[in-house]
């Protein structure tokens, strides 16, 4: 791979896409003053933004007709005519990757199922189990819209004189995504253009790259517009990162060591909490409740999406200025093609629901709260348990805890309310100036320079091992007895690295293994993952199966079997898991392949 002479960054949001990038060059050497260059001019958007719609229009066939905001714009004017002739408008497809896919009722992909109920404490299962199988669409739409975006760049770069193999790359990822959907993303990346050779494109988890970016770009208070907040480049600083998007809440904590760099000191987290979760309790359960008719939204998105689709966006416009303690309604225009199929009798419901007025649909300060209670109190309770994770690792430093806030529904009067209101006391709430961009900019940060030294590892890893069988410890159903007369005990679990260690982003563990038998030719290590911080066996509840690494022994079958040694490296690090083997006798590095799988 040849020196980069520019770094690139794609934030593939669940509501937007953006691409930023910056050139490598001294006076760029300090992030504070660092220039970043990006996108703000996008075919159809109704201002400049740094982030296109996450959308795609596609016909009959699946073929591109448009992507995003002018996607939505051909919607919204031509859908019924574009209806008839078969087409498709998807949006908010993102978080559907490695999610089992819902019955099919709706021609548009951003209907999605319910969020799960805000129960954070044992969330860790949920995430090893949450990459069964992946919608086969979700990958296709991905691929589409990171194919377009990447385009857009490359055009940008080639205006300033730059050649594509200048680039290293940066994707985003939520934190709360497991490897198998990393590995997915990776693939994706690679279909839709960006280069395979390792190390030219890397992944950044959505909390810490806003952390690069917030740590540079100043900080403010909650409720304090004056005053600034916390010098998050400071040695000692702690602070958790809330990412809140459209379709997660994703968190992560740090705590700056001597030279300044971020040792994560929280566990990542996140849930499906985003604030598209709003938008959809909204369509789906208040709209319903107000037309009092299980029929009419159906018929509404069958027949008049486009005008479905303005409602609710009167909602994603509005819902940004409602605060906590509100306590005046919130009108939503009834589009006309709406309004023509509700009939008499909805009208009348309306009017009696709404203090006379059928023209709109009217949210009350009580009706507002329940629609937040959907996402808040999830978030919170998100919160609560990373300030746990925090204070468990806090020691003798005395620097107060900081909550930061990122991401384009942090602009929430309402979240940042709540958020102080619970835990005001006992951290400061904090956001940085245009929360939106935090992770887009913040990437590009993380790709010229990552500031992060540590990260905790998430789970117990390890691999399906045959050790020395322990009598009266081990069960006789696990001995198993080599062709060499061999005891041994199947189904060891082999440890790597720890739940909850801290593992330098720079690590490689390494363990050495011997062949079984004397007529394999290649090893298949399963990587398995557990919560539980010292497991015996792989088979032990709680463990699952992770990926698959496969050794090629070929190379070293003249030697003796004891002589056919392998080193095994894993890397826990980064933001995702590496594996590379070594054959001891063989004379370095051997073809190793990592398969993860999607039932975790």
């Amino acid at each position: 791979m040849s020196t980069p002479r520019l770094v690139a960054a794609i934030d593939i949001g669940t509501h937007g896409i953006g691409a930023a990038w910056s050139v490598i060059s001294e006076s760029n050497s300090e992030a504070s003053s660092r220039k970043i260059h990006f996108c703000d001019q996008w075919e159809s958007q109704p201002a400049p933004t740094a982030k296109n719609l996450s959308a795609l229009l596609l016909d009959a066939h699946g073929k591109l007709i448009a992507w995003g905001y002018d996607a939505r714009r051909l919607w919204l004017t031509q859908g019924a005519a574009l209806r008839g002739q078969g087409a498709r408008y998807h949006h908010g497809f993102k978080m559907d990757l490695g999610v089992r896919p819902a019955p099919e009722t709706t021609n548009d992909s951003s209907v999605d199922s319910d969020p799960p109920s805000a129960e954070p404490a044992d969330k860790e299962r949920d995430v090893l189990k949450r990459g069964a199988p992946t919608d086969r669409l979700t990958p296709d739409l991905l691929t589409m819209l990171l194919r377009e975006v990447v385009a857009v760049t490359l055009r940008q770069i080639a205006a300033s004189g730059y050649d594509e193999d200048d680039i290293r790359w940066c994707l985003t990822s939520p934190a709360c995504w497991s490897d198998y959907q990393k590995s997915v993303l990776r693939r994706i990346a690679m279909d839709a253009g960006l280069p395979s050779e390792d190390g030219r494109v890397l992944l950044s988890l959505e909390p810490e790259a806003a952390a690069h970016y917030a740590r540079v770009s100043g900080v403010r208070i909650v409720g304090d517009h004056d005053g600034p907040g916390s010098d998050l480049l400071a040695p000692g600083a702690r602070f958790m990162v809330v990412d809140c998007g459209g379709g997660t809440v994703d968190i992560t904590a740090y705590e700056n060591d001597a030279e300044g760099k971020m040792i994560e000191i929280g566990r990542s987290i996140g849930d499906r909490f985003g604030s598209d979760f709003l938008n959809r309790a909204f369509e789906k359960d208040h709209l319903r409740e107000c037309l009092g008719d299980q029929d009419i939204l159906d018929e509404i998105q069958e027949n008049c999406p486009d005008a479905l689709l303005n409602l609710v966006d009167q909602w994603e416009r509005g819902k940004l200025h409602v605060a906590l303690d509100q306590e005046e309604n919130l009108n939503l225009l009834i589009p006309t093609a709406i309004d023509r199929r509700l009939g008499a009798a909805v009208r009348k419901r309306l009017a009696r629901r709404q203090n006379k007025i059928s023209d709109a649909i009217v949210l009350t300060p009580s009706q507002i709260h329940a629609l937040f209670d959907t996402v808040i109190p999830g978030t919170l309770d998100l919160i609560e348990a990373q300030l746990k994770e925090m204070h468990a690792t806090r020691g003798e430093n005395s620097n107060p805890d900081v909550i930061l806030l990122v991401g384009g529904f942090s602009n929430s009067p309402y979240l940042q309310q709540a958020v102080k209101e619970r835990f005001g006391e006992r951290a400061q709430v904090m956001v940085p100036p245009n929360p939106d961009i935090a992770v887009l900019f913040g990437a590009t940060h993380f790709c010229y320079d990552p500031q992060t030294r540590a990260r905790r590892s998430r789970f117990t890893y390890g691999t399906e091992v045959n050790a020395d069988f322990e009598e009266g410890v081990d069960p006789e159903a696990k001995r198993y007895v080599t062709t060499r007369g061999l005891v041994t005990c199947a189904d060891r679990f082999s440890i790597f690295t720890r739940a909850g260690a801290s593992v330098p982003t720079d690590a490689e563990v390494m363990h050495e293994y011997v062949p079984l038998e004397e007529a394999d030719t290649s090893v298949d290590f399963t990587i398995f993952a557990t919560s539980h911080p010292d497991p015996r066996y792989v088979t032990d509840p709680g463990c699952d199966e992770l990926a698959t690494v496969t050794v090629d022994l070929r190379p070293v079958m003249r030697f003796d079997l004891e002589e056919r040694a392998l080193r095994l490296y894993m890397r826990f690090g980064e933001t995702e898991i590496k594996a590379r083997a070594e054959l001891v006798q063989g004379g370095g590095e051997v073809a190793t392949n990592v398969r993860f799988h999607s039932n975790y």
